[in-house]
């Protein structure tokens, strides 16, 4: 006789527990509970698309350093410059008649030089260029901050060297000043144009590249130590002009850098 063992209790498969009934009163509690949850999770999920549109939203971090390069002509001749500014520290080197001249603005001094003869001039600043540098973005390619501050207005859209632009003008006794300026934040400006009423006479600048954050040393904002300058207090550096000393040669080339804002 062949014995069969007998399956241990613990290999059974187990009786099913009868589950308590569910009161109706308990199931709305849960509903409720689970609405309020993702009510939270709802509210917890838009306050963050808030905080990341403010976030979104806030002003972008002030470009440090500059570069343009522009070319201006009218009935007097063309020239080409080259402009950097790193803060509110700013260089400029043109080349008119074969001679270069470099523009410093440092602090509270001006400085010009040729730099084909080493010879200089350093002025104290005003204090209203000096308060000019806390407000706009960048020592130079402000010129529709400028227009705009003396009531002009965008006439319309135009196409200026392939790119899409924005036409901005003024108008007063003086004549008419046209800027057109990228479309993007920024600004830009592409093209200037001033056109003179008593002498009927026209200027142009096109600024024809535009680099910014560029790793600009800060001895790059420093005139070259060999060359010698002459150094003048403001006003005495205007009594001399006034007096037609030759020591005032060397022109000025950015004087609302040197003087302040110069009413158009």
């Amino acid at each position: 006789m062949r014995i069969v063992p007998r399956p241990s209790d613990k290999h059974l498969p187990a009786t099913p527990r009868r589950t308590a009934a569910v009161s109706a009163s308990e199931r709305s509690r849960a509903v409720r509970l689970a609405a309020a949850l993702l009510g939270l999770a709802l509210a917890a999920l838009g306050n963050a698309a808030v905080a990341a549109e403010k976030e979104a939203g806030k002003e972008k971090p002030a470009i440090a350093s500059w570069y343009a390069e522009t070319v201006s002509h009218s009935d007097s001749g063309m020239n080409v410059t080259h402009l950097w500014a790193l803060d509110s520290r700013f260089r400029a080197e043109t080349v008119i008649g074969g001679l270069e001249l470099v523009t410093i603005v440092s602090g509270d001094t001006y400085y010009t030089y040729d730099a084909t003869t080493m010879a200089g001039l350093a002025i104290r600043r005003s204090p209203a260029a000096i308060a000019e540098d806390r407000r706009v973005p960048r020592p130079f390619g402000n010129e529709l901050d400028v227009l705009i501050q003396d009531g002009g207005e965008k006439v319309r859209e135009e196409t200026v060297a392939g790119r899409p632009a924005d036409l901005y003008r003024v108008t007063d006794d003086n004549g008419a000043r046209n800027v057109w300026v990228t479309q993007d934040d920024r600004r830009l400006p592409i093209r200037v144009e001033v056109f003179n009423r008593k002498s009927g006479l026209k200027r142009y600048k096109e600024y024809i590249d535009w680099a910014a954050g560029l790793p600009l040393a800060d001895a790059f904002f420093a005139p070259d130590p060999r060359v010698q300058f002459q150094r003048f207090e403001l006003d005495e550096y205007v009594a001399k002009v006034l007096a037609k000393d030759p020591a005032t040669a060397i022109p000025i080339l950015y004087g609302e850098l040197l003087n302040g804002p110069t009413p158009h």
